[in-house]
């Protein structure tokens, strides 16, 4: 525990050496500007200031420097007084706050759908007979079934209705409010529990700070009562410890590092030529794909690894999301590696139910095709989600279907260890061409676009928009030496882009291929150099706070 606070003092110490030293460096920077570029820097920052950020993201300044701050250690402080009822308010009413911070109406929602919810939970106590048990059920999930169809889905009906039928129904775009699918989803995995007589009835309180928790609320993981309620309920006897608070902090800032200086860097050539899909070459749309794939793993795992960060350091263990899911071997390999709460929950709740693997194969198949169907409606309302959930559902049905087959190898004697490290290594490259090919349509406005963009990637020819990709590539970091080198050597500009971009895919691929974040702050996140590393970090991306920042989850 000493040698853990000494990293911790050591840690926070080299926070603010390096923020002074990178705000001179800044400073310094600025010289290269000319007053064109600094006015316009200048103002877009204001704007940001001004508009604020769409919600109470953890990549936020606001959130980093107040609420965060706020939230730990009034929860702590809290936590001293002998009934635990004050920190429990104090936890739902600032998860409420952070939730409203974009919009207050969304508030208002989710508290109806937690009334709703443990409205059924308590009449499914006072039942007196399955019959009432399983209409009340049937009702509870039916209700958040309609909410999350209306808010989610009635637009995308009402259009498609218009498209199919040829009709003229025009109605006002409703807001979608954020995380509904995650607190939805969530909801509905406890009145289920609560019918099968698996979970307490809890008070409204314990209740609704399960579902609220703002660390998982707009963007996972998806938590279960039996693995969140408990370590609520044994306040008492959590540990508090430098090390848990370490460790907590470590993951937060690996994760904010993947967001900001790599998934948002990501997401200024992704953004761009996907909305130019017809001037890509085959190169350019490689490219573009993959750093796409790129950016939502970083994106998603950040987030993730912040959330859980968030919790530790607030004595909460949130369940992994990701586990190094590029590195699959097949795609049920990378389902269980990829957003893992989510396929615990279609597989619990979805494929068991409808039978599993217990009636056949004709039967498992069929079970894994609406599981997937079901995955591709839950990720947005767009056909594009659907077809993306039924590629990987048919690729699913492939490989169950080929594991039925007796192995050929063994019928010709040929052991099987001869071939392992070669087949793995193949398995491994086409799920990933297979999974980053599949989430360019998930990535696609329409079908369309879809469609134009894998011409592109197979007979796209070249025409030189590799280099337009590598412009965009221009960060406040490297704005001095880019400067220079248009300066004094405009032959070798683009050269020195794409040398950025060739960078930038290399290190994705370096961080893909490495350890995940737990594994790193075990093995070498509790030395002095990973403390100097994480600080190192952290000052870095809380510098790049005031670049653009992408919010992939509108869509949940």
């Amino acid at each position: 525990m000493l040698e853990t606070a000494r990293f911790s003092i050591f840690y926070f110490c080299v926070i603010m050496i390096n923020t002074l030293a990178l705000s001179i460096a800044k400073r310094r920077i600025r010289i290269f500007l000319t007053t064109s570029m600094q006015d316009a820097l200048y103002l877009s920052f204001l704007i940001k200031i001004k508009r604020g950020f769409p919600s109470m993201l953890f990549n936020s300044v606001v959130y980093i420097t107040i609420f965060q701050p706020v939230v730990i250690g009034g929860w702590y402080l809290l936590q001293r007084l002998k009934n635990p009822v004050w920190s429990k308010i104090f936890l739902f009413g600032m998860s409420l706050l952070f939730y409203g911070y974009y919009n207050f109406y969304y508030v208002g929602i989710l508290i109806a759908s937690l009334l709703l919810n443990y409205g059924c939970s308590i009449l499914l106590r006072k039942a007196c007979s399955d019959k009432i048990r399983r209409f009340i059920l049937t009702a509870g999930i039916l209700g958040n079934l309609g909410i999350l169809f209306y808010f989610k889905y009635f637009n995308f009906f009402i259009d498609n209705c218009n498209f199919f039928l040829h009709t003229h129904i025009s109605i006002e775009k409703i807001a979608l409010p954020l995380g509904i699918s995650f607190f939805t989803f969530q909801q509905i995995s406890y009145i289920i529990e609560r019918f099968r007589r698996n979970a307490d009835c809890h008070s409204f309180l314990d209740y609704g700070c399960f579902i609220t928790f703002f660390p998982q609320l707009i963007a996972g993981p998806i938590v279960m009562h039996n693995e969140w309620i408990p370590q609520l309920h044994n306040w008492r006897r959590r540990p508090k410890t430098a090390d848990d608070f370490y460790h907590g902090a470590a993951l937060f800032i690996l994760g904010l590092a993947k967001k900001v200086l790599l998934a948002d860097s990501l997401a200024v050539p992704v953004n761009l030529e996907f909305d130019n899909i017809p001037y890509l070459d085959a190169p350019s749309a490689w490219v573009t794909i993959i750093f796409y794939m790129m950016e939502l793993y970083f994106d998603f795992s950040g987030y993730c690894d912040m959330a859980r960060g968030i919790g530790k350091m607030m004595g909460f263990n949130l369940p992994v999301n990701f586990r190094s899911p590029l590195m699959a071997v097949s795609v049920r390999d990378f389902w269980r590696r990829w957003h893992i709460t989510l396929s615990r929950f279609l597989t619990q709740y979805i494929y068991i139910p409808l039978g599993g693997n217990r009636r056949g194969i004709r039967r498992q198949c069929f079970n894994i095709f609406i599981v997937f169907l079901a995955s591709g409606f839950w990720h947005g309302a767009n056909w594009t989600f659907v077809i993306w959930g039924l590629l990987h559902g048919t690729a699913m049905i492939a490989e169950t279907l080929f594991s039925s087959i007796p192995p050929i190898l063994a019928g010709v004697g040929i052991r099987k260890k001869r071939f392992r490290f070669p087949f793995e290594k193949l398995s491994r490259l086409l799920t990933g061409i297979f999974v980053t090919l599949s989430f360019s349509i998930f990535r696609s406005d329409s079908l369309t676009d879809a469609a134009l963009l894998w011409k592109k990637l197979f007979a796209g020819g070249y025409n030189g928009m590799i280099f337009g990709i590598s412009n965009t590539l221009c960060f406040p970091e490297n704005y001095a030496l880019n400067k220079m080198v248009s300066m004094y050597f405009p032959q070798y500009s683009n050269t020195l882009f794409l040398f950025y971009l060739l960078l930038l895919l290399a290190c994705g691929i370096f961080f893909i291929r490495g350890m995940d974040a737990e594994q790193w702050i075990e093995k070498r996140g509790k030395t002095t150099l990973g403390a100097f590393c994480l600080a190192t970090l952290f000052t870095w991306s809380f510098i790049s706070l005031s670049q653009v920042s992408v919010f992939l989850y509108f869509n949940f």
